[in-house]
């Protein structure tokens, strides 16, 4: 059932991709905001590389996991996420290649190059000789035929469209910079200030949340930004179908947020104000000289404790992109040789995407 916190999460997420899409201080922030939107629109190709990395991690312990949350929070610090890749929109095809790298006593590093185009998307299969995977599939590309799962579940295969996500983005945003104070979230920066050494970004905006500025936040967001983003979602299919979402989703949502804004909401802040001692976003979007977002980083630090068990730790994400609608050089797909089909992967005793994991 669609819910109003799963609603709540949608904007949110929506709100992050708008944070994202850029704006600078020549302009109004919502008019360079629709400016960059609209640009952002027109990309047809474009190169990425980006990273996570998670530090000093401290999970909620019980007294009879055998420290085995002490290992999860330390072998994430030790890891970082990264990926390299491109996309070229005609004829479709998106190219990411994920590496883990993990420092202290198990170092090692593992690459997993994934490609798709509107039908079909493949992921290698790395070589880690401690799971054990079976030497006929190590290397070679799993293919995913994206088109028959969509049918096995009864939905239209929904391939990457750019250009609908930058107008939902562009539309979403409308909404919200009529409801939020711009100067309270956002300030222009120097990219020297800001730290960031990507090339050709000339202009960068800031953002910052904390904790006290979460409730206010939420609560425009509940009243005014979330009622509004169902009607849009109401009138337009062409959303619906990208999200996945029916209009009795949306009627359940709009009825679920009426009822539980007053009281829920208020009982939810409640206990995050008292289980949340730090909350400290800091995000930074870099804008190049032809007007597209090139650059984006977010920094998320946090502490908290409920039930007597604390956590905290910090998460930073860097995106850049670079060739925007420029010859983006991909792989390619991969060649028949190197590709597993699923009735291949059953010939061989091992379940396809419909049957399991690996």
């Amino acid at each position: 059932m669609f819910t109003s916190k799963r609603l709540l999460a949608v904007v949110a997420a929506l709100l992050v991709l708008i944070l994202v899409a850029g704006c600078t201080g020549s302009k109004s922030t919502e008019e360079t905001l629709q400016d960059a939107l609209k640009k952002s629109s027109q990309i047809n190709s474009y190169s990425m590389k980006g990273s996570l990395q998670i530090s000093d991690l401290k999970l909620p312990e019980t007294a009879d996991d055998g420290g085995y949350t002490s290992m999860v929070g330390g072998f994430l610090s030790n890891a970082e996420l990264s990926w390299t890749g491109g996309y070229r929109k005609d004829p479709m095809l998106a190219e990411i290649n994920l590496q883990v790298a993990i420092k202290g006593d198990l170092a090692m590093t593992v690459t997993v190059p994934i490609l798709m185009n509107k039908e079909k998307m493949w992921v290698k299969v790395p070589n880690i000789p401690m799971l054990g995977l079976p030497a006929e599939i190590v290397g070679k590309y799993i293919e995913v035929d994206l088109k028959k799962l969509a049918e096995q579940q009864g939905q239209e295969i929904q391939s990457l469209d750019i250009g609908t996500t930058q107008k939902l983005v562009n539309d979403v945003s409308a909404i919200v910079f009529k409801h939020i104070d711009e100067e309270t979230y956002l300030k222009d920066v120097s990219a020297k200030d800001a730290g960031i050494t990507a090339d050709g970004v000339d202009k960068v905006v800031q953002t910052h949340v904390t904790k006290d500025q979460v409730e206010p936040l939420i609560q425009t967001v509940v009243n005014e930004i979330a009622p509004e983003v169902i009607d849009l979602l109401s009138k337009n299919e062409e959303y619906r179908k990208m999200l996945k979402i029916e209009q009795s989703d949306l009627d359940e949502a709009k009825k679920s947020l009426a009822e539980s804004k007053d009281n829920d909401i208020s009982k939810d802040l409640e206990e995050f104000k008292k289980s949340v001692q730090t909350l400290d976003i800091l995000s930074n979007i870099g804008i190049n000289g032809k007007g597209y977002v090139s650059y984006s980083d977010a920094k998320i630090a946090f502490a908290g404790s409920e039930d007597g068990q604390s956590a905290s730790g910090t998460v930073k994400i860097v995106q850049e992109l670079t060739d925007i609608n420029g010859d983006v050089k991909l792989s390619g797909e991969p060649k028949a040789e190197d590709v597993l089909t699923e009735d291949q992967l059953s010939q061989l005793g091992l379940p396809g995407v419909g049957g399991g994991s690996l």
